[in-house]
């Protein structure tokens, strides 16, 4: 008699399963293997290629002729559904200049090289990898930063406790602590955009560390790579390999601790003993064992990673401490550590926005342990003071004899309290309201820097496509 196959060892309980974003994010690299680094740079390699070759063309270093033959070859391979990497040629830029080394001869493949080393070349690569890994960063967390404000605006008046030291302190609202959430995150995208200055310029036309007597065009090349203009010294990004890469993994670490924090907090909330919260069997997942669980295992998963990401960013620092000048091989390390911390990380804040898009939020319990704990202690001393005008140590005393008989008189009601709160960016209700427009209007500008960003990518690949397009044109028509 043949048995019913099992996939999963838990999830009859579930009314949904998790979705398969969840199960890739929380199982990680237990059965499914990782890609060759190169296969991420395979359309940056090209992209570079391209840009190299027009401009070899356009300054007279190659004839028009044989850079029309190489884009077309090109444009070609970017289209081709069977070009694989040959683990035998060692890298990406050799697989594709072997690629076209047999399509055309190394009479014409052979001149694309001129004027540039594999040092400069993958570095350009890596650049533009890690470049658009922070517009992927900076889109996937303008999503959880719109869903932190809107779930701010939806509960701005629900009480909850706030802590410190796990322990209950004053009354705050669930709308204030999503507020500060988001407050983290649209903080950690103005760090994702410092990139830019930093590094948005061209390496491409350094060579080995030391330039070219070729009389390139750095600026075209630049362009048409959408930089904002070529590095100012040789030498300096071929040296620096790992600080790019070092910048974008800093800004991951911070993004990720912050992501922790939330999960942490929102695995407590949901704890039978707290039961504010309760998660979406969609973002949960089951037992081996036990038939009644149901883990929170991706807000888990979050905090694991964002422990991951901080252990590869040392190694990042690591790998910058004590090189010489020029090119060193050594660096190629920071290509696998920079793509593993980001394949880890980057579907977070994602997973993170449909936890909060799904959770179940329980306002009369959050309510309830707002009477607990003597926790509206803090705002009776301070009302004493407002009405007796003593001193603050002397209505603390008052108060702290309170709490030692058990008083009643502590008890009130949080939203009292809320109202009461008059500080700016406190949970009161015009302090919510100006402080919610304000984080509101600064996504709206992180919108619009990420849509110019891409414009300017845009941009540049048509204008290079609009030369690609005149060479090989030409190469027909004679």
């Amino acid at each position: 008699m043949k048995t019913k196959q099992t996939n999963k060892l838990w999830g009859a309980a579930f009314n949904t399963a998790p979705t398969k974003a969840v199960i890739a994010f929380t199982a990680g690299r237990d059965v499914v293997g990782v890609p060759p680094a190169d296969v991420a740079l395979l359309p940056y390699d090209v992209w570079v290629n391209k840009a190299h070759c027009v401009m070899l063309a356009k300054t007279g270093i190659m004839p028009a002729a044989d850079a029309a033959k190489i884009l077309d070859e090109l444009n070609e391979l970017e289209k081709s559904k069977t070009f694989v990497l040959d683990p035998s040629k060692e890298d990406v830029h050799t697989n594709i200049e072997s690629w076209l080394m047999e399509k055309l001869g190394i009479e014409v493949a052979g001149k694309l090289h001129t004027a540039r080393s594999r040092n400069d070349q993958v570095v350009t690569d890596m650049k533009l990898y890690v470049r658009d890994t922070v517009l992927l960063f900076v889109y996937n967390s303008i999503g959880l930063s719109q869903t932190l404000l809107l779930l701010a605006d939806k509960y701005k008046g629900v009480p909850m406790a706030g802590f410190t030291h796990h322990q209950h302190a004053m009354v705050t609202t669930l709308g204030h602590t999503f507020a500060g959430f988001a407050s983290m995150v649209i903080r950690d995208i103005d760090r994702f955009q410092s990139w830019f200055p930093l590094h948005n310029t061209s390496p491409l036309g350094n060579v080995v560390s030391y330039g070219t007597s070729f009389s390139i065009d750095r600026k075209m090349t630049a362009e048409l790579l959408a930089f904002d203009g070529p590095d100012h010294n040789s030498m300096d990004a071929i040296t620096n390999r790992w600080e790019s890469e070092a910048d974008l993994g800093f800004e991951v670490v911070s993004l990720m601790n912050h992501l922790s924090l939330i999960a942490e907090t929102l695995i407590l909330m949901a704890m039978p003993e707290f039961g504010m919260v309760k998660l979406s069997d969609q973002f949960s997942t089951g037992s081996s064992i036990m038939p009644q669980k149901k883990n929170p295992d991706p807000l888990e998963v979050i905090k694991g990673k964002a422990g991951f990401a901080q252990g590869q960013l040392v190694s990042l620092l690591s790998m910058g401490k004590s090189n010489f000048i020029g090119y060193n091989r050594d660096s190629q390390w920071t290509k696998y550590i920079i793509m593993d911390l980001v394949n880890e990380c980057k579907l977070a804040p994602i997973v993170l926005s449909g936890v909060l898009e799904t959770l179940i939020i329980n306002t009369g319990v959050m309510e309830k342990w707002c009477h607990k704990g003597f926790i509206g202690a803090t705002t009776v001393m301070e009302q004493i003071i407002q009405e007796k005008h003593i001193s603050m140590r002397e209505a603390k005393v008052i108060v702290e004899k309170m709490v030692k008989a058990g008083s009643d008189k502590l008890d009130l009601d949080p939203k009292k309290i809320i109202a009461c709160t008059k500080s700016y960016g406190s949970p009161g209700k015009n302090s919510m309201k100006t402080s919610l427009k304000k984080l509101k209007k600064k996504l709206s500008a992180h919108k619009a820097w990420l849509s110019r960003k891409n414009t300017d990518r845009v941009r540049s690949i048509t204008l290079l496509n609009t030369h690609i397009k005149h060479l090989i044109t030409n190469k027909y028509e004679k």
